[in-house]
């Protein structure tokens, strides 16, 4: 979907957290359930669905005598010595700074820890926070320490026999997420076939992840799976993206595409966009990684060096994010019978948002229909 179905002069019909009716002003104002309504003047300016951040790492301790970007069994060791109490204060920051740049929902990983014990921490700070003020989807990543000592067939049995059904059981996770390939993977294409399988069996929904362009044989893995959505830098196999399509599977690409490798990413946006594919957008946003949390510096990337129109860019970080965290149904979109979740944007024309490198231009940010931040207005006196 690339149509933002815009109403010029538009109004919405709030009723108890839930949007009632949208369309034009005048026909809005005028019904019923308006006449006692209290108004708030958007006029000259943006609403729009707050957006959606699919793949964002709300805990994230920094390792200690480590460089680089992969130091995910640094990390691990740091947040066992973390107790629950500071694990829950550094997340609570980070939501709070999604909200403050207008991102209202997102998918939260567990890929810094690597055993079941702090998997569990992670998803239970996840469940204190849900909707405070961020929707979360809490997103199961399993991964294995080298220093564990044990083989990949161990490893299979620990997830599939102990990992999955503990966190499935407790309701901790509806979605997991299966690295298919990178640095320190144990578990081979068949091993992680097996792995979906079982998952599948107990009711999660299956993600995939990869720090590297995909081969055919791992996007094969994600259409026997029934993926729900792929982590990765967009590749050039054109034959997946119609049947992968076909059965819900969006494509979520990490910011980093915008700086690493434009011009290649570009092509392969557009092939993929063409073919049918759903892209959206994420931040993959890392504390100790180069990465933003605003949302609309990602759209100046997918505009100015992805090549997408600003109406795929919008698309990109609301509705289709909402969708590949099945969240399509109470957010990404202004319809009647979803949460009103949406922002207020200090521009006239939605084309001006990813014209406008490093602005954050959010003045008001609605969820569930109560306002929860609301930029000062200026003053010329």
């Amino acid at each position: 979907m690339t149509e933002l179905n815009i109403v010029p002069n538009g109004a919405l019909l709030i009723r108890n957290g839930i949007i009632e009716d949208v369309g034009p002003a005048r026909r809005v104002e005028n019904l019923t359930g308006a006449r006692h309504a209290r108004e708030i003047d958007a006029t000259g300016r943006v609403v729009m669905p707050a957006f959606v951040d699919a793949d964002v790492a709300l805990v994230a301790p920094a390792a200690s005598g480590a460089s680089g970007k992969d130091e995910t069994y640094d990390k691990s060791a740091t947040l066992r010595l973390m107790s629950r109490k500071r694990v829950l204060a550094r997340a609570t920051a980070m939501s709070a700074e999604c909200a403050r740049y207008g991102c209202l929902s997102i998918g939260a990983n567990t890929g810094c820890a690597t055993d079941l014990q702090n998997i569990r921490k992670l998803l239970r700070v996840h469940q204190t926070l849900q909707s405070k003020p961020v929707r979360i989807r809490s997103i199961f990543s399993p991964r294995f320490a080298p220093s564990d000592g044990k083989t990949p067939s161990q490893m299979l049995e620990a997830l599939t026999s102990r990992w999955l059904p503990a966190v499935r059981s407790k309701k901790l996770a509806a979605v997991v997420e299966l690295t298919v390939a990178g640095p320190g993977l144990v578990l081979d294409v068949p091993m992680l076939r097996a792995a979906a399988v079982v998952a599948a069996g107990l009711g999660y929904a299956i993600r995939l992840r990869s720090p590297y362009r995909l081969e055919p044989v791992h996007l094969q893995l994600a259409l026997s799976a029934g993926a729900i959505g792929i982590v990765a830098p967009m590749d050039t196999l054109r034959a997946f993206a119609g049947p992968l399509a076909a059965v819900g599977c969006i494509r979520v690409i990490p910011a980093s595409e915008g700086f690493d490798d434009p011009d290649t990413a570009s092509a392969a946006i557009r092939s993929a966009i063409d073919e049918g594919s759903a892209i959206a957008l994420t931040s993959s946003y890392r504390i100790i990684d180069d990465s933003s949390l605003n949302m609309q510096f990602l759209l100046h990337l997918a505009v100015h060096e992805l090549g997408l129109t600003p109406e795929e860019a919008i698309t990109a970080t609301t509705w289709n994010p909402a969708c590949s965290l099945r969240l399509s149904h109470v957010t990404g979109s202004l319809e009647p019978g979803k949460e009103a979740d949406l922002l207020l944007m200090e521009v006239s024309d939605y084309r001006d948002l990813p014209r406008r490198a490093g602005h954050h231009d959010v003045s008001l940010v609605m969820r569930k229909g109560q306002i929860i931040l609301r930029s000062p207005a200026l003053s010329v006196d």
